[in-house]
């Protein structure tokens, strides 16, 4: 599936919602011979259809979506065409983000801060079948395997959610609701969760979602 770029260019899709940074990428890609310019969609559902038709080489894509986010665009970008390479160009650098990049299994993350030629050298890098992640992405990785309190090694996925949505300001009432469970049980699922990281209240519950990424938008629910 990947070409030699000597003979086809690489078929490369951009999903952006921002529409000056969209036109100025789409032009860049144009511009240079080694990729071939196929599409691109201001969200998620636009970015997959455009996946779906073209099998492209490279996806490079946002993370923060309307329709459907970035991280589930690559979940059924590599389910549907996994013969396409993904690179994630974002301002996301919590925790949760980049974790659930690793475990999706994306090829590439350049942060949106960094220079033009540092994201063309990811593409490159990217579609030739190599990963190209930034220093960040390996630093608070490292950082979140250290931490004897990261939301990997504490946390369920049912905990995520419930710790996410009490760092948006949910009550139990709402949060029982969302999660079709009873109030009795989140009462349990955030006692049992405070206790184990010691907090002594909802706020410091609430911090410790807001730092680590969580928050309820991020779930499919």
């Amino acid at each position: 599936m990947i070409p030699d770029p000597t003979h086809e260019p690489w078929k490369t899709v951009l999903v952006e919602d921002q529409a000056l940074l969209r036109n100025v990428l789409s032009k860049t890609i144009q511009l240079d011979e080694r990729f071939h310019w196929v599409g691109d969609a201001e969200d998620g559902a636009k970015g997959l259809s455009l996946c779906e038709t073209h099998h492209p080489h490279l996806l490079v894509t946002d993370l923060h979506l309307p329709v459907m986010d970035g991280l589930e665009l690559a979940r059924q970008t590599l389910l549907r065409s996994p013969g396409t390479r993904i690179l994630v160009l974002t301002n996301l650098k919590d925790p949760y983000t980049l974790h659930q990049l690793q475990e999706i299994g994306v090829h590439g993350y350049v942060e949106k801060d960094q220079p033009l030629e540092i994201f063309e050298e990811a593409m490159v890098e990217v579609a030739s079948g190599y990963t190209y992640f930034t220093a960040l992405l390996h630093r608070n990785l490292a950082q979140l395997e250290a931490d004897d309190r990261s939301f990997v090694k504490f946390l369920s996925p049912k905990e995520q959610r419930v710790v996410a949505l009490v760092g948006d300001g949910w009550t139990n009432r709402q949060i029982a609701e969302r999660l079709a469970l009873s109030v009795r049980s989140v009462e349990t699922y955030r006692y049992r969760i405070m206790k184990r990281l010691h907090f002594q209240n909802a706020s410091e519950l609430a911090d410790y979602a807001r730092n680590q990424g969580l928050t309820g938008e991020r779930f499919e629910l």
